[in-house]
């Protein structure tokens, strides 16, 4: 792993997102993936308290750990961080043992049941390569996924909301959500 000079990540506005799964499809879509490997996610999430429920939606992929377990647990190295944060899978390293897919607290690497090797998002570095944005973020229709350099970005306005706080402490997840604003009863 060579020394990470900046930390690219997703931030997700909850209050910005519909639910839609565009961004889920582009990717699917773009990626040419069966449905059973789709790399990003749509979940909804309802926070009940006494007066009212709070319903919103949560578009996961790939974190791109700043301390990835699936890097750490791979026994052939086909697990590679990139100077600008980005986790990456080389499938030609791949053994197929499931290492990464038990170890990820989050299930971002699944195996192909084709190839019988692990698959996960690159976050589109080839098209960061070229100054285009991941398709997920170029698809969201109402902007609330956004792709940005995690280290300038004020922490203390986001929450990270992707797994139990012991895992979030081990590999420190590159998403953050901006919460729901409360809502009036």
């Amino acid at each position: 792993m060579g020394h990470v000079v900046k930390q690219l990540g997703f931030v997700l506005d909850v209050n910005r997102c519909l639910g839609c799964g565009a961004c889920a499809k582009a990717c699917q879509t773009r990626n040419q993936l069966v449905p059973s490997l789709g790399r990003r996610n749509i979940r909804v999430v309802e926070k009940i308290s006494m007066n009212h429920i709070q319903r919103f939606y949560l578009s996961t992929a790939c974190n791109h750990c700043g301390n990835p377990e699936c890097l750490r647990v791979c026994p052939s190295g086909a697990y590679s961080k990139r100077r600008d944060g980005i986790v990456l899978h080389l499938s030609e390293k791949c053994i197929g043992c499931k290492s990464c897919v038990s170890s990820c607290p989050f299930g971002a690497p699944k195996i192909n049941p084709q190839t019988n090797k692990a698959s996960k998002c690159q976050l589109c570095y080839e098209r960061l390569d070229q100054n285009q944005l991941p398709f997920c973020v170029q698809a969201c229709l109402t902007g609330a996924l956004k792709l940005k350099e995690l280290r300038n970005i004020p922490v203390t306005q986001l929450l990270r909301l992707t797994a139990p706080i012991p895992s979030l402490r081990l590999t420190r997840p590159s998403v953050f959500y901006i919460p729901p604003r409360a809502t009036k009863v």
